[in-house]
């Protein structure tokens, strides 16, 4: 094999460490530049192959418009292999591979089919090299005379030895190609990245710097902030939401204002008419403990009215009882006077049978004296005791007027009498009557009394009850008191704490209570403006 020495290119550091690393230094490019005539023959079938491959191949024919396109691809890669093959891998080199991964990066043909290529290529280059550097190492040279010379084993190994290194030569600079082919489709990913890192992070630093200015105008108290700066795209939600929350929450701040104000007259209200309800309670409980003492009284009163009732009663009976035998007395009395009146009635007869004697006994002795006067001396005696007879008759006479008078008087007196024990007997009958009626209405007194006394007692305990709820409600008055006063100084305290907050008086308050949550991963400052806020 002819041997060439390559002269010292221009190389860049990167370049340099690369080739250091490798170990393509300018003996080995040197070695790669003796076998490029071999190389050179296989590299287009190589290529035609490599684009046959591609063209079945629908992740990767996509990239390519159509068999022009993808000729014009192959000169050009067949272009940089002849440049490789030279050895000739200075900056002009690395240029044009960078050129390459830039170009892969662009269009975004993945490295593996960048290398998935490499090593269909380097297949078909190097079965059809070493098929050829052998048939060159096998063939039998021509010695002296004309005669073929014979193989020298030796000669045949170092001819294997220099074919495995230019080989090898090669195969580090496909390798090579592939690493700054890659490195630069990466440079150029990572470049991208960086700079939409760059850009994107520029665009967060002010998306953060605008909300977050605005989230802290809201943490000191000032919702009237909102964001009105242009965001990227990506934060006009950010954007909206924020405004959104802070919307809401001046709604409900206005809300909670307007609410506190209204609780807080509400509740000067309550108390007011709570103290005025403390003191009726407490007036009422005073005025029922009264009353459970004047109706206690009451009872006992009643109860002691319904015990001399009840005695009254049994008095009433009593007197009727003796009304009763009264009469029965006074019954017996008016049979006594009618006896007597009955006996007097005869005694009038007598009386008069007595006037009749004693008038025949005068007539008798006037009669004995006339015939004693007629008979002279012989007739004396019988005209004394005639005398005598007529003086008794007299007598009799006298004596039976005195008599009848008596009797007459008798009569009479037993007459009014009658009259009277009649009359007292009506008097006694009515009194009976009047007591048995006394008696009925004194038991309905004692039965009334007796059930007032019941339902007083019953009232007695209702208003026992009544007083010791109303205590009960005087205790539960004092407690809403209580705490009434503290949701007042509760509400005063909320006034408070909501006048931090400066809204727009204008704003609406009326406002659903939920707002979305802000997530901006990576920006600590938002976030920290968000929980200050």
């Amino acid at each position: 094999m002819n041997k060439s020495t390559a002269s010292a290119p221009t190389i860049d550091d990167s370049l340099q460490s690369r080739l250091d690393f490798i170990g393509l230094d300018t003996e080995t490019r040197s070695r790669l530049a003796s076998v490029q005539t071999h190389a050179a023959n296989h590299l287009e079938p190589a290529l035609e192959r490599f684009y046959a491959r591609i063209a079945t191949v629908p992740a990767v024919a996509r990239f390519f418009d159509g068999k022009p396109q993808m000729d014009r691809a192959q000169a050009k890669q067949a272009e940089h292999w002849r440049a490789i093959l030279t050895g000739q891998l200075d900056d002009d080199y690395l240029e044009a591979s960078t050129r390459v991964g830039l170009r892969h990066a662009k269009i975004g043909l993945e490295p593996r089919w960048y290398i998935g290529g490499y090593g269909v290529i380097v297949e078909t280059m190097i079965k059809g090299m070493v098929h050829d550097m052998m048939r060159e190492a096998l063939t039998p040279k021509k010695g002296r005379f004309g005669r073929p010379a014979r193989l020298d084993p030796e000669a045949v190994l170092a001819d294997a030895d220099e074919m495995a290194m230019a080989l090898a030569a090669m195969l580090k600079s496909m390798l090579l190609d592939i690493d700054l082919g890659v490195s630069a489709y990466f440079d150029k990913l990572t470049a991208d990245a960086r700079a939409a890192d760059d850009a994107a992070r520029a665009r967060i630093e002010s998306a953060v710097s605008t909300i977050g200015s605005v989230l802290q105008d809201v943490a000191e108290g000032d919702l009237t902030s909102r964001v009105t700066e242009d965001l990227a795209p990506e934060f006009s939600r950010i954007k909206n939401d924020t405004n959104a929350v802070v919307e809401q929450l001046a709604g409900i701040v206005s809300s909670l204002r307007h609410t506190s104000r209204s609780v807080k007259t509400a509740t000067s209200e309550i108390l007011s008419g709570a103290n005025d309800l403390s003191d009726r309670t407490t007036r009422q409980a005073a005025t029922i403990q009264q009353t459970s003492t004047a109706v206690e009284q009451l009872t006992g009163t009643v109860a002691q009215n319904a015990s001399r009732a009840a005695s009254a009663s049994d008095r009433a009976r009593q007197l009727a009882q003796e009304a009763t035998e009264g009469g029965s007395v006074m019954s017996r009395a008016t049979e006594a006077m009618a006896a007597i009146e009955t006996s007097s009635s005869k005694i009038s007869s007598i009386i008069k049978l007595i006037d009749d004697i004693a008038f025949q006994t005068n007539l008798l002795a006037l009669n004995a004296s006339v015939e004693a006067a007629r008979a002279g001396e012989a007739g004396k005696g019988f005209a004394v005791v005639a005398v005598e007879v007529r003086r008794l008759a007299q007598s009799a006479a006298e004596a039976s007027a005195d008599v009848k008078a008596l009797v007459e008087a008798s009569a009479r007196e037993v007459k009014g009498g009658t009259s009277l024990v009649d009359e007292a007997a009506e008097k006694l009958a009515d009194i009976l009557a009047g007591a048995e009626e006394s008696a009925s209405l004194i038991d309905e007194i004692a039965r009334a009394s007796r059930e007032q006394s019941a339902a007083l007692a019953e009232i007695a305990v209702a208003t026992r009850t009544m007083d010791e709820m109303t205590q009960h409600n005087a205790a539960l008055v004092e407690q809403t008191n209580a705490a009434i006063e503290q949701t007042e100084a509760q509400a005063t305290e909320l006034d408070r704490i909501i006048e931090v907050f400066r809204v727009d008086d204008t704003a609406a308050t009326g406002v659903t209570p939920s707002a979305p949550r802000l997530v901006v991963a990576g920006n600590t400052a938002l976030k920290q403006d968000w929980n200050a806020f």
